[in-house]
C-alpha cells in the first residue's frame, strides 16, 4: 500500500497543486534512508503570492461572509474527506515521520478528523455580547477574524495541528496560509487539498512547503499577514517572533518545545499504574511530543521498585518498521535526532548516570533511525538529558527526599509545558500543582485530555494556546461598537 500511495510534494496555490520554479530539497524517509520525493523549498516569491489570494479573499471573498453554519458544514464535509482517504493520509504520515502506523492511523488521522468536527459544531455557537452601559447607548462586543494568518507546523504531529489550528482560524473566517516542517510537507499538503476540495475558498486556504529560513522567515516577516502561530523549537519561536518585531509586529503565538515533569510520591495509589503512565508518556511517539514523560523524580523510598516496574514497559515495547502494524516504537524523524539521542545518553553516563535499559542506535532496517528505548537511573540534576529537550525514547529518573528540591530541579531548564504529579494526599497534589511552573498539571495520570480544555506551555515553552475556546483569541480581534441613542 506504501509503495502505491501518491507523493505530492507541490504547493497548494489558488486551489490547486502548482508547479513553481524554485529550488528543491530532499525528503527522506527515516523509516530506510530512502528519498521520498525532491519538495519545492518556496520562498518568499511563494509565499507573496500565498499571502495576495489570502489577502484578496479577505477583501471581495467569499469565505469570510458566509454564514457560521456554512462554514461549520465546510468544515464538517472536510472531515468526512479526510475519514475517506484516512488510509492514505496515515501512510504519508508514517513514511514522512516514522511513525508506527498504527498510531498514524488511531491518533494522528483520527485525531484531526475529531478536532475538525468539534470546530465545525462550535461554528454557529458563538457569540458576542451587549453590555447594560444604560438607557441612552448600546455597546456590543463581538469577536471577528483577524485577516490573514499564518500558521507553522511541527513534525512531530502535523496532521494534530491542522485540525487544532487550520479548522479554528478557517471557522472564524480567516484566510490561512500555512507552512508545514520540511521533514513532514506530504500529509498536510494532502489534507489541506482535501478541505478545497470539501468547500473551503480556494483562495482561503494555501500550503507552501519549504525550509524555515525561507518560506518560514517569508511569513514571520510579511506585512501583509496579522497573526502567526508558530509550534516548533524554542529557537524556530524566538526567529519568529524576531521576524514580526521587525516587520509590521504582528502577533505572534508560540507553542514551543518542553521538558515535561513527573513526580512520584510514596504514597501513590498505585505504583505500578505510575510506572505505566509515565512509560507511555516516555515512549510513545519515539518521545518525540513536547509534553513527553522524559524526566522523572521518584520518592526514594519506591524508587527501586518503580525502576523495576518502568523497566517491565519497557520490555514489552516493539521496536520495528513504522509500516508494521504490530510496532509500538519506530524510526526518529532526523538523523541528527538518532545522534542527539546517542550522545545525551552518554553525556548523562559520564556524569554518573546509569543505563537500565536501551542507551543505543538498533539497526531495524539499513538506513533508519532507531533507537533503543532507553531508562537511564540516577540521572545527573545538570546533564542535558535531563535539561534540554531530547526528543528520543529516553526517559531519565533520579531520587527525591524533599519535594521543594524536586520542583527547582523539575523547572530549573525553564521550560513550563507539562507536570504529572503521583500522589493519594490532595494537598501534596495541589501544593505541588500550584507551586509547578507549566501550562498544564496531569494529577495520577498523564496526558489527560480532552478538546474543550486548551493546551500550551509557559516560560520556554511559549504561551500560544491550542484547542477549546482559548484557541480562538489567537485568530480573531474583539471590537467593541458603541451607538449612542440620544436622550
Amino acid at each position: 500500500m506504501a509503495e502505491k500511495v501518491t507523493l505530492d510534494p507541490r504547493p497548494l496555490l489558488h486551489g490547486a497543486r502548482a508547479d513553481v520554479g524554485c529550488d528543491t530539497f530532499d525528503l527522506l524517509s527515516p523509516r530506510d534512508g530512502s528519498l521520498l520525493c525532491a519538495v519545492p523549498a518556496c520562498d518568499a516569491a511563494e509565499v507573496d503570492q500565498a499571502v495576495a489570494h489570502a489577502r484578496a479573499e479577505q477583501r471581495v471573498g467569499c469565505w469570510p461572509n458566509f454564514s457560521p453554519r456554512d462554514r461549520g458544514a465546510i468544515l464538517s464535509a472536510w472531515a468526512d474527506a479526510i475519514e475517506a482517504e484516512r488510509t492514505e493520509l496515515a501512510l504519508l504520515v508514517s513514511l514522512e515521520t516514522g511513525k508506527p502506523i498504527k498510531d498514524a492511523v488511531e491518533i494522528d488521522v483520527a485525531g484531526v478528523q475529531r478536532a475538525i468536527r468539534w470546530y465545525a459544531a462550535l461554528a454557529d455557537k458563538l457569540h458576542g455580547d451587549h453590555p447594560d452601559v444604560g438607557a441612552n447607548d448600546v455597546a456590543l462586543v463581538s469577536r471577528e477574524p483577524v485577516g490573514v494568518a499564518g500558521i507553522l507546523l511541527p513534525w512531530n504531529f502535523p496532521l494534530a495541528l491542522v485540525g487544532y489550528d487550520v479548522a479554528p482560524a478557517l471557522m472564524l473566517g480567516n484566510s490561512v496560509v500555512v507552512k508545514p516542517s520540511e521533514q513532514a510537507p506530504l500529509s498536510v499538503l494532502r489534507a489541506c487539498e482535501l478541505a478545497v476540495e470539501a468547500g473551503v475558498s480556494r483562495d482561503a486556504l494555501s500550503v507552501v512547503p519549504g525550509l524555515g529560513a525561507g518560506a518560514g522567515q517569508a511569513i514571520g516577516r510579511h506585512g501583509d499577514i496579522d497573526a502567526v502561530s508558530v509550534t516548533g523549537s524554542a529557537a524556530t519561536g524566538r526567529a519568529v517572533m524576531r521576524a514580526s518585531g521587525e516587520s509590521n509586529g504582528k502577533r505572534v503565538w508560540p507553542e514551543l518545545g518542553g521538558k515535561s515533569s513527573a513526580l512520584v510520591f510514596k504514597d501513590v495509589r498505585d505504583l505500578a499504574e505510575a510506572a505505566r503512565a509515565v512509560a507511555w508518556g516516555g515512549y510513545f511517539n519515539q518521545g518525540e511530543m513536547c509534553t513527553g514523560c522524559s524526566r522523572v523524580m521518584v520518592e526514594r523510598e519506591v524508587y527501586d521498585q518503580f525502576l523495576d516496574l518502568v523497566s517491565v514497559e519497557v520490555d514489552k515495547l516493539r521496536v520495528g518498521d513504522p509500516l508494521d502494524w504490530e510496532t509500538s516504537v519506530g524510526a526518529l524523524t532526523t538523523e541528527h535526532q538518532l545522534h542527539d539521542a546517542r550522545l545525551a545518553t552518554e553525556e548523562a553516563v559520564a556524569g554518573g548516570g546509569r543505563v537500565v535499559r536501551g542507551g543505543e542506535p538498533l539497526r531495524v532496517l539499513p538506513g533508519g533511525h532507531y533507537f533503543a528505548p532507553t531508562l537511564l537511573a540516577d540521572t545527573p540534576e545538570h546533564s542535558r538529558v535531563f535539561t534540554e529537550e531530547v526528543f528520543a525514547p529516553v526517559v531519565a529518573v533520579r531520587p527525591f527526599d524533599d519535594v521543594d528540591d524536586a520542583l527547582r530541579v523539575g523547572f530549573a531548564s525553564g521550560y513550563g509545558m507539562g507536570i504529572s504529579v503521583w500522589t493519594s494526599a490532595l494537598d501534596t497534589a495541589f501544593r505541588v500543582t500550584r507551586a509547578a511552573k507549566a501550562g498544564i498539571a496531569w494529577v495520577n495520570c498523564f496526558e489527560g485530555d480532552d478538546l474543550t480544555v486548551p493546551a500550551g506551555g509557559v516560560g520556554r515553552s511559549g504561551f500560544g494556546r491550542t484547542k477549546g475556546l482559548a484557541v480562538l483569541d489567537k485568530y480573531s480581534d474583539v471590537k467593541t461598537t458603541w451607538v449612542h441613542l440620544g436622550s
